[in-house]
């Protein structure tokens, strides 16, 4: 048992050097991609992380510490038998459901602190209360991969009852909580508005811890990208990065690694729930071993939904919907807008027949961008390739970052001449002979 324990540490010793020493060279070798990770993680940040999660992880600390969670987890409370926790800890569970990854396992930390939960029952509800918010589901992944809500409705659906599933399984391995047959210790409870403060001051802290790992796992993704498969891996890295890959695949290669992202959680998901639970005595063994489990659960519900409501046929026809602009352009611009593609397949018939070459066509068609727009492009979602107008025509559809303003710009620009509406030419004012005669 000794030698084992000794093999055991000298094993992770040199794991844990190996890993140090090919993360410090993939820095010097690999700065400016992660650089770029870290500014596109402030990005995230401040687009998504902080706008879902923050509000979530104020509203449940102000529900721990007051009465309010109590009152509200009432209707829901033939839960408890059913995940084997008392009654409780249910706001936990509900809330990780609707506030997404990280809320649950706070709110597991701040019971067990408090006494009300017992480490074991702590472990073993964790493995059902890391789960993905609807928004992220809906606006992260499946608007910017499927043009579809529906899509990120059903996966929100499957990931639920994934969820439920994996509860139930961890009880019957795990047997009913502790708290069972025993009075659970009085909690006390603080006024409404020191909660609030309270509330406020904890999520403050929490949001910016969130976004500490958001940035690391982003700059390490960025990284990784040059391996084999590495835009399909660091999904499970950082589920934000991976999620704004997968636009433009198959329809069914991008349901199944949306929702094998989104159910795995990512690494950078674990090493959070890990520094909330620090110091309360709950161990991620039984999570990191059922998860799996709930991927599986996740995966074969939203396959079978998918197939089920014929979500394939559907997505296309809505996301080509979504991508005309009725009466964007006036009739005189429309002509214009013609007029290149005109000039591009006179090129093109050149070059069939043998009057130029490819080189001739390639001028032609950078001549046209010059004399339209001028030789200076300033980046802008509105004309970007990757880009298609909503139906309203106010915001983009960006295959990499989802719902975007005209004016948005990123490193993945590609330019698109025929997106862009000319501006009116100005008029001139009409001149005579008197106005050029000196009396």
């Amino acid at each position: 048992m000794k030698r084992y324990k000794l093999v055991r540490a000298t094993l992770t010793d040199v794991l844990l050097c190996s890993g140090c020493l090919f993360l410090g060279l993939l820095l010097l070798a690999r700065g400016g991609e992660a650089a770029e990770g870290v500014r596109e993680g402030l990005a995230l940040c401040a687009r998504s992380v902080i706008p879902s999660l923050f509000l979530f992880l104020a509203f449940s600390d102000f529900l721990s510490l007051t009465r309010a969670g109590e009152l509200l987890s009432r209707p829901f409370g033939f839960l408890a038998p059913l995940l084997g926790i008392p009654k409780g800890a249910v706001p936990a569970f509900l809330l990780s459901l609707v506030g997404g990854y990280p809320v649950g396992a706070r709110m597991i930390a701040r019971m067990v602190r408090e006494g009300t939960l017992s480490p074991q029952t702590g472990e073993k509800l964790l493995c059902s209360c890391v789960n993905c918010s609807p928004a992220f589901l809906i606006v992260g992944a499946a608007l910017p991969c499927f043009g579809s809500a529906k899509v990120g409705a059903v996966m929100y659906a499957c990931q639920v009852l994934a969820a439920l599933l994996t509860g139930l399984l961890a009880r019957l391995l795990y047997g009913p909580g502790t708290e069972k047959g025993t009075a659970p210790p009085k909690r006390e409870t603080l006024p409404l508005s020191q909660g609030f403060v309270e509330a406020v001051t904890g999520a403050s802290r929490g949001i910016l811890l969130i976004c500490g790992f958001v940035l690391v796992f982003s700059a390490v993704s960025h990284g990784l990208a040059f391996l084999p498969y590495g835009e399909d891996w660091t999904g499970l890295l950082e589920v934000t990065v991976g999620c704004g890959r997968l636009p433009g695949r198959g329809f069914w290669e991008m349901l199944i690694l949306a929702t094998v992202y989104t159910a795995f959680g990512g690494v950078c998901v674990w090493m959070q729930a890990a520094c909330f639970l620090r110091g309360t005595g709950v161990r991620m063994r039984k999570f990191v071993l059922l998860r799996g489990v709930h991927v599986l659960f996740s995966l074969l519900a939203t396959i079978l939904a998918a197939k089920q409501l014929r979500l394939s046929s559907q997505v296309f026809s809505t996301f080509s919907a979504a991508l005309p602009r009725q009466g964007g352009a006036t009739g005189w611009a429309s002509g214009l807008l013609i007029l290149p593609d005109a000039l591009a397949l006179r090129a093109a018939v050149c070059y069939n027949k043998g009057e130029g070459s490819e080189i001739t066509a390639e001028r032609s068609a950078l001549s046209m961008k010059n004399i339209f727009f001028g030789r200076r492009i300033e980046p802008a979602c509105g004309y970007c390739e990757l880009g298609h107008p909503t139906r309203d025509g106010q915001m983009i559809l960006c295959s990499r970052n989802g719902v975007v303003s005209p004016c948005y710009s990123c490193r993945k620009f590609v330019y698109a001449p025929l997106k862009r509406r000319p501006s009116r030419p100005q008029v001139l004012p009409e001149y005579t002979r008197e106005d050029f005669r000196i009396d």
